[in-house]
C-alpha cells in the first residue's frame, strides 16, 4: 500500500509540475504576443491587453463579435473568407501574414497563426489565435517594393545567379539587347560580352568580385542579340542575405 500511495503522488505531483510548465509557457506568450479566442463560427470570446491595444479596441467592444469586424468589406464577403473559418471548424490550421483593419480603419499587418484547440474526444471547441504587428516591417517592404517597380519602369535591370548565370530580365533590359527572356534565362552572362572578353583573366576575376559581395559600376560595352554592340551606364549590385 505504502509503495501505491507513493507512487500516485508521485503521479500526481509530475502532472502538477506538468501544468504549472504548460501553465508558464501560455503566461509567457500572453506576454510578447497578440492573443485571442474564438468559438468556432468565429466570434471572439477573449483576447490578451496585447491584441487590445494591437487593434485599438477595448474587450467590451469585441467579445461576442464575430471575427469578420477586423476585416474589410471586400474580404467579409468572399468565398476564401467562409472557407477559411469552415476550415478552421474543421480543426485545421492555418498560418501566415495577414491584413486586418483596426478600430480607426487603419491597415494592421499580422504575422500570426489560428489554431483549433480539441476537447477530450479530439473534437474542435475553440479556436485560439497568436499574432505579432509587423504592420511597420509590411509598410517598409510596400515601399521598397514601389521603388522597385518605379526603378523598372526607366531602368533595364537583369538579375544573376552569383556564378553569372542569368535569373531574370525586365522588359527594358530585353528591349535593348533585343533578346527574349526564354533566350537567356540559364545562359551566362558572357553571352552580352564581345568577343574575346569573355575567357579574359579580367572578366573572370569581374565574377569573383561579385561573388564576394562587391559591388562594380562604369560604362560597359556589351553585345546584343546578333553581335549588335552596345555601350551601357551600369552598376552590378550584389544583394546580400
Amino acid at each position: 500500500m505504502t509503495g501505491l500511495l507513493q507512487s500516485t503522488l508521485w503521479q500526481r505531483l509530475s502532472q502538477s509540475h506538468q501544468r504549472a510548465d504548460m501553465q508558464g509557457k501560455l503566461a509567457a506568450l500572453d506576454q510578447v504576443q497578440a492573443v485571442i479566442e474564438f468559438d468556432l463560427q468565429g466570434h471572439v470570446l477573449t483576447a490578451n491587453d496585447n491584441f487590445l491595444r494591437t487593434m485599438g479596441y477595448s474587450a467590451e467592444q469585441i467579445i461576442g463579435q464575430h471575427h469578420r469586424m477586423f476585416v474589410d468589406e471586400e474580404t467579409r464577403a468572399s468565398a476564401e473568407y467562409a472557407q477559411f473559418w469552415q476550415r478552421l471548424a474543421a480543426g485545421l490550421h492555418d498560418s501566415g501574414r495577414y491584413r486586418r483593419i483596426n478600430s480607426q480603419g487603419e491597415d494592421v499587418w499580422l504575422q500570426a497563426s489560428y489554431n483549433p484547440i480539441f476537447d477530450s474526444q479530439g473534437q474542435p471547441r475553440k479556436v485560439i489565435k497568436y499574432a505579432t504587428d509587423i504592420t511597420e516591417q509590411q509598410q517598409h517592404e510596400d515601399d521598397a517594393r514601389g521603388q522597385l517597380q518605379a526603378i523598372a519602369k526607366v531602368q533595364a535591370i537583369i538579375e544573376f545567379a552569383l556564378d553569372g548565370t542569368i535569373l531574370h530580365a525586365n522588359e527594358l533590359f530585353l528591349r535593348t539587347t533585343g533578346y527574349a527572356l526564354s533566350e537567356i534565362v540559364g545562359k551566362h552572362h558572357r553571352i552580352f560580352m564581345p568577343p574575346g572578353e569573355a575567357q579574359s583573366p579580367a572578366y573572370r576575376t569581374f565574377w569573383e568580385r561579385l561573388a564576394q559581395g562587391r559591388h562594380d559600376a562604369g560604362q560597359y560595352q556589351r553585345m546584343g542579340k546578333n553581335g549588335k554592340p552596345i555601350w551601357i551606364e551600369a552598376s552590378y549590385n550584389p544583394i546580400l542575405d
